[in-house]
């Protein structure tokens, strides 16, 4: 299966309970993502691998319980314990044309104002109030907020952002 067909839901991060059960910390908020969803990819030695999902039970702050079919030990759900959870792309609402998922934009070419290619858009961070777009420019790695987008180019992958003054210098 292929990584860029997938998103990154979030990821196992502890035993819930002797049957086996998990809690994962989830990267995403999506209304309604959670109903009927049969089945979660887990990443496993470089490969998308479907757990079919017997109970799922949000819970606060990010955070879901799931119990997975065939994991019914402590001792077996200690071995899946930090693996990375995908879904499908498909699965996602769709956005309007201005709008993004984080996931959808690495890989793009970031342009500053006046056109100029700065980098490639390597990584997203979702931080509070603030999300960054982790940008390679003339091989540094420079963070910049995505509050300073100005235009989205989905069908070139292009985003472009204003760049600080000083800031590749930092």
């Amino acid at each position: 299966m292929k990584f860029d067909e997938y998103f990154n839901l979030g990821v196992i991060s502890k035993v819930f309970s002797f049957k086996g059960e998990i809690v994962a910390r989830l990267d995403v908020e999506v209304p309604n993502l959670f109903d009927n969803l049969p089945a979660i990819f887990l990443e496993e030695k470089g490969n998308l691998v479907p757990y079919f999902v017997e109970k799922l039970d949000p819970q606060i702050n990010g955070f879901v319980r799931i119990k997975f079919r065939g994991i019914d030990t402590q001792e077996q759900a200690k071995k899946i314990l930090k693996c990375l959870l995908y879904l499908p792309d498909n699965l996602l609402p769709k956005l309007n044309e201005d709008e993004f998922y984080f996931h959808e934009i690495v890989g793009f070419i970031a342009f500053d104002e006046d056109d100029k290619e700065v980098g490639e858009i390597v990584e997203v961070y979702d931080l509070p109030n603030n999300p960054v777009a982790e940008i390679l420019i003339n091989g540094k790695e420079v963070l910049v907020p995505l509050n300073l987008m100005i235009e989205l180019d989905k069908k070139n992958q292009k985003i472009y952002i204003e760049i600080p003054e000083g800031l590749v210098d930092l």
